[in-house]
């Protein structure tokens, strides 16, 4: 690996600080078995590797070499590797989805048109020659392609008698929606034989981010764990059986639908963590593979809690009700449908506008009235145009 190190011309890449020509001595650091040198250097490569949350050029040639660390038995610290991995790919910003391509529009897919279609009538777009899409940067993309790299050695890793590794690598997954394939027949033997419910939950997560309509052993093991007396792993089951099955049935639908909306104090926390998942597998479902989607939520939205917070289900609910995209300037409301009109009454009962500055930017996003007053002036009949 030294001969790699040397391949790479270091210091050629730009870090946040400079070139990266400390990056290869800090690598090698990582496998001395000084755990206080091996902290230090830990610490000096997140800086070299990412600058306030966005991933920097050394990232994608430094990965290979974490790659490697982590896939050998006798590293001092293999955790390492994996911490300083899930770093990169948590510094990374895509503006093109990894899942493959459909014909049919996701949840989050309909959310992404709507906040272009959005941002490209912004008066401060259209003084600099109106809206475009932005693209994933090089840099950012071949970040991500190298940590990609790694999926044979993080299925390897999967098998680690140690769980701290396996619960890493399951994490790591998740990432990669393109490489189901090869994946899902490796979660398939691992989830039946199981032991540590962190890992079990995991990996029923990763299904339900990266997963697709499968069938078989797949469907089986996570199912096996939906029921399970462990709160967070029937739920994580709940999340993987989501994007697993065809048609998701109205109880599975209806549990995740509580998930989703329960209050959460602290959005870095395991319950945070847990809604931010449950949205995102739910965002991954076409409006018609989930028709009953949208009465569960508005079932939860009509009853307000002032602890808590409904952006994440209102994002998800006018993909199901609005899946045409934004309304036409000029449309009424007795235009609409009887699910949209109610989606309209739901945010005005429940005071969702009140919620913070992304829920009228959500509503003006369907070229709705995005205050209180304009939308029920809109809903007695009179007219709106967006501006």
């Amino acid at each position: 690996m030294n001969d790699n190190l040397r391949a790479v011309d270091w210091e050629s890449l730009q870090g946040p600080y400079g070139p990266a020509s400390d990056v290869p001595r800090l690598l090698q650091t990582l496998r001395t078995h000084d755990p206080a040198a091996r902290g230090e250097a830990e610490e000096q490569l997140e800086d070299h590797l990412q600058h306030q949350g966005l991933v920097e050029e050394p990232a994608a040639a430094a990965a290979p070499y974490l790659i490697d660390l982590l896939a050998d038995q006798e590293a001092p610290d293999r955790l390492v590797a994996y911490r300083l991995l899930r770093t990169i790919l948590d510094c990374v910003e895509l503006y093109e989805s990894p899942r493959p391509a459909s014909d049919v529009p996701s949840l989050s897919d309909l959310a992404s048109q709507r906040s272009d279609w959005w941002l490209s009538r912004s008066p401060e777009w259209r003084r600099h020659g109106g809206f475009q899409r932005p693209v994933t940067d090089p840099c950012h993309a071949s970040a991500y392609e190298a940590v990609r790299a790694g999926l044979p050695t993080y299925l390897q890793v999967l098998q680690d008698p140690d769980p701290d590794l396996r619960l890493g690598m399951a994490y790591l997954l998740a990432a990669f929606p393109q490489e189901w394939a090869t994946m899902s027949p490796v979660l398939a033997q691992r989830l039946p034989v199981e032991t540590d419910p962190a890992v079990a939950a995991e990996m029923c997560i990763a299904a339900g981010l990266a997963g697709q309509p499968s069938d078989g052993a797949i469907v089986d093991a996570v199912r096996q764990w939906r029921g399970n007396s462990d709160r967070l792993l029937h739920r994580a089951a709940l999340i993987g059986s989501v994007r697993l099955l065809p048609a998701p049935d109205t109880a599975l639908l209806a549990e995740l639908a509580d998930c989703l909306m329960e209050p959460v104090q602290d959005w870095e926390s395991q319950a945070g963590a847990m809604a931010n998942a449950v949205a995102s597998a739910l965002g991954g479902l076409t409006a018609n593979s989930v028709p009953q989607l949208a009465g569960l939520l508005l079932e939860r939205m009509r009853v307000p809690d002032p602890h808590r917070h409904d952006f994440l289900a209102l994002r998800l609910l006018l993909g199901l009700a609005f899946p045409g995209g934004p309304l036409r300037d000029g449309t009424a409301f007795d235009d609409l449908s009887p699910l949209q009109q109610e989606v309209v009454r739901v945010v005005i009962g429940a005071s969702l506008l009140r919620q913070g500055a992304m829920m009228p930017r959500a509503i003006g996003e369907c070229n709705l009235p995005y205050t209180e007053e304009s939308l029920a002036t809109w809903c007695a009949g009179q007219p709106h145009s967006a501006t």
